[in-house]
């Protein structure tokens, strides 16, 4: 299902006069940090998808030969789709396109001849090994404007961000 989010946010002053309306107790400022989060990462996610569709993948299907680039024995899809936060479904569908692309195989498993193995190709090696400096440059070029103060600060944020983001999610 595609990730929709509004293209143009509302201003700080804008929110301020929406939540005094019909919300009066919550924190404009607080929406707004949401809305900026939200942003930036739907933003972030449309520019690598732009970034790797040249090479005909997706940040998705990158991730996954990723991860199976640093499994020299190749990962079952249940470990795929349990590493990547992703159903075995999609993992599925993300394999049988990777596989029509001759960038992994199915191997059958060494211990349970009645499961298989997902593992990078020679063909998914060397488009990894074109890919990652590219991708590199364009990270380090992204983070070029903050010192490690901003990046030391911005990480330990981002990691209660993570602890906390449950709440959005659990029932009341």
């Amino acid at each position: 299902m595609a990730k929709l989010f509004y293209t143009v946010l509302p201003t700080r002053d804008q929110l301020k006069e929406y939540t005094a309306q019909l919300y009066p107790g919550l924190d404009h400022e607080t929406l707004y940090s949401h809305l900026l989060l939200r942003r930036m990462a739907t933003d972030l996610e449309i520019n690598l998808d732009s970034f790797f569709s040249r090479f005909n993948l997706s940040s998705g299907r990158f991730n996954l030969m990723l991860l199976l680039q640093h499994a020299a024995n190749g990962l079952m899809p249940s470990e795929l789709a349990q590493k990547v936060g992703v159903t075995q479904a999609t993992i599925s569908g993300l394999i049988n396109s990777l596989e029509k692309a001759e960038l992994v195989k199915r191997n059958t498993h060494e211990k349970d001849g009645r499961s298989f193995v997902i593992v990078l190709t020679e063909k998914g090696h060397k488009l990894c090994e074109e890919i990652l400096p590219q991708y590199y440059v364009r990270i380090t070029e992204f983070w070029s404007p903050f010192d490690q103060n901003d990046k030391n600060l911005l990480n330990h944020l981002l990691e209660r961000l993570i602890t906390n983001v449950t709440k959005i999610g659990d029932e009341k």
